[in-house]
């Protein structure tokens, strides 16, 4: 099933606002399973910040990212109410760089309860540029 980012699939996500919302596409969703993207270019705010004359896309960004996606798939399957990411673990063996384009973060999930289980892996092009295992609970009160 193919679903975009839009604000009827979306509507009322507890997700960040401005440049903190990673993802700007839903490519694919089921029920294991979502694939989404995020655009770059050398305009992109981080850019000139990290860092400046050698910039590459920040590792916490992309976790941040990573765990949007579980967020956006816990959302999918039912779940409502604000997401929190409470633990992760994270490994990039290359730089995601201003040319690169388009970020692709395909994940593998689950849930028990009101906690959401993703391994994400992180590519650019066909290239895997790195894996977060993030787990997100989602707090009903």
């Amino acid at each position: 099933m193919k679903k975009e980012l839009d604000p009827h699939f979306l509507a009322g996500m507890p997700l960040p606002i401005g440049a903190m919302l990673q993802i700007d596409k839903v490519v694919e969703i089921d029920e294991d399973k979502i694939v989404c993207q995020q655009k770059i270019s050398k305009d992109h705010w981080i850019f000139p910040l990290h860092f400046p004359g050698d910039p590459i896309f920040p590792g916490s960004l992309l976790i941040e990212a990573a765990a949007q996606v579980v967020a956006i798939w816990g959302w999918n399957t039912g779940l409502r109410g604000r997401f929190r990411l409470v633990k992760c673990t994270a490994e990039f063996t290359v730089p995601i760089l201003p040319t690169d384009g388009v970020i692709t973060y395909s994940a593998s999930a689950k849930k028990r309860r009101n906690v959401c289980f993703g391994t994400i892996q992180i590519s650019v092009g066909k290239e895997v540029v790195g894996t977060v295992t993030a787990n997100v609970v989602v707090i009903t009160n």
